[in-house]
């Protein structure tokens, strides 16, 4: 099909593009028309021409041109200018130039200020210079001024989901060393300033990768520190819509979860555990595939033990696994399994007794693994609200932004969500 939204037609040897139109008020305005104001805000004078300016604002049109007037209330000399549809303040970047720019920096996955070759690729033919990349500065400050239509939306989403809900928590590097040193009034060592730069971002999603809300903490919270959060989707869904809360073993989530859903499902998810398994036996032999026939017992045990969700199931299979250790002769990739199911049975089995199943679904690692490259890279969260702030258009981004690969290919989480169950 062509898309036959923003077709063009030729007048005179020209190449006439029509212009979206704006709800401004309670009209719409084409973009790029002028607003004038006609009296004082404050005093309800009306006001006079002060001076004219051509303004040269870039779009996704190219550079345009429009000549505006700067006007002066005669009584109170308060200063007014033209307001340009589609182009916030006095900027020169119209605001649907933002989102191309936001697109290098999302979709592109790239800081502000190592954007120069993909910003060719998504802002070719815009300008006189051969792809542009985004202003750092200029866009930032845009961000911050979006985060609260996004923070907005964010809260606002009601999406359909099959009852279970999904928490972890992601590292993130903040902070300025400069600003620390001087507020504890000493150097940091660089030992000290790993620790401290990190803060954690814990999301709430449900499995359609829908991003529901989330809370920036310190690198170690405590349980009151997420409780927050837990309140906030607790009152924004009705009591028996969430049936069960998938987390890894985190002890402040565990706390919260108790603390906030005393009688909804807590399953800790054993993803990692399998992988780890996992990962012993691919150093080895590259590949599953590849291990050899009695090996391959030992890594099904481990797997069942993992996967058990009754105490006595998972003590059968540990005691099977010591069984198999004593009389088959194993690889080294086994015997370090053996070890790691060593360790991790106790632990899983205290979870078991206080009710909690296993779960192996990954969402929370898909989700983290999308966006983590775009927060490494970002290295501007230097103010309190700054990553809070990215962190709300990065979340709405994301849950309209289409999946690329997969069954779901072509479909946003949001999409994905209203398909299964809207």
């Amino acid at each position: 099909m062509i898309d036959k939204s923003m077709v063009k037609t030729i007048f005179e040897g020209n190449i006439l593009i029509p212009l979206p139109k704006l709800l401004v008020g309670n009209h719409y305005h084409s973009m790029f028309s002028l607003i004038s104001p006609t009296h004082c805000d404050f005093c309800s004078t009306k006001l006079n021409v002060n001076s004219h300016y051509t303004r040269s604002i870039l779009t996704s049109y190219g550079t345009i041109t429009c000549n505006t007037a700067y006007r002066i209330c005669p009584s109170c000399k308060k200063h007014f200018h033209d307001e340009v549809v589609g182009v916030s303040g006095s900027a020169n970047y119209s605001d649907e130039f933002y989102d191309k720019q936001k697109f290098v920096r999302y979709d592109g996955r790239c800081s502000l200020n190592n954007s120069c070759r993909i910003g060719e690729t998504y802002t070719e033919g815009l300008t006189d210079i051969c792809g542009r990349a985004p202003c750092a500065s200029s866009l930032w400050l845009h961000e911050q001024k979006q985060a609260a239509v996004s923070k907005q939306e964010l809260l606002d989403q009601s999406p359909d989901f099959d009852g279970t809900l999904y928490i972890d928590g992601d590292w993130v590097k903040k902070g300025w060393k400069k600003k620390f040193e001087t507020l504890i009034g000493r150097e940091i060592t660089l030992k000290e300033w790993k620790k401290m730069r990190y803060q954690s971002v814990y999301v709430i999603a449900t499995k359609e990768k829908v991003i529901l809300d989330f809370e920036v903490t310190d690198r170690l919270p405590t349980i009151e520190a997420l409780i927050p959060l837990l309140v906030r989707i607790k009152n924004r869904f009705p009591e028996d819509k969430i049936q069960k809360i998938v987390s890894d073993e985190d002890k402040a989530i565990i706390g919260a979860v108790k603390s906030v859903f005393p009688e909804v499902i807590h399953s800790f998810c054993v993803f990692h555990q399998l992988k780890n398994v996992r990962k012993r036996y691919s150093d080895e032999f590259e590949s599953v595939k590849n291990i050899p026939d009695n090996d391959k017992l030992v890594y099904n045990e481990i797997c069942q033990l993992i996967k058990s969700d009754t105490v006595i199931y998972s003590v059968v299979c540990f005691q099977n696994i010591l069984e198999l250790e004593s009389n088959l002769e194993l690889s080294r990739a086994s015997h370090k399994a053996i070890s790691y199911a060593k360790e991790i049975f106790e632990k899983n089995i205290s979870f078991l007794k206080k009710g909690f199943t296993p779960e192996t679904d990954n969402t929370m690692e898909q989700i983290f693994s999308l966006i983590g490259d775009i927060v490494d890279k970002a290295r501007s969260f230097k103010t309190d609200t700054g990553l809070t702030n990215f962190c709300y258009n990065l979340f709405v981004h994301f849950n309209k932004r289409c999946f690329c690969t997969g069954k779901w290919a072509g479909f946003s989480p949001l999409m994905r969500a209203r398909f299964q169950y809207g």
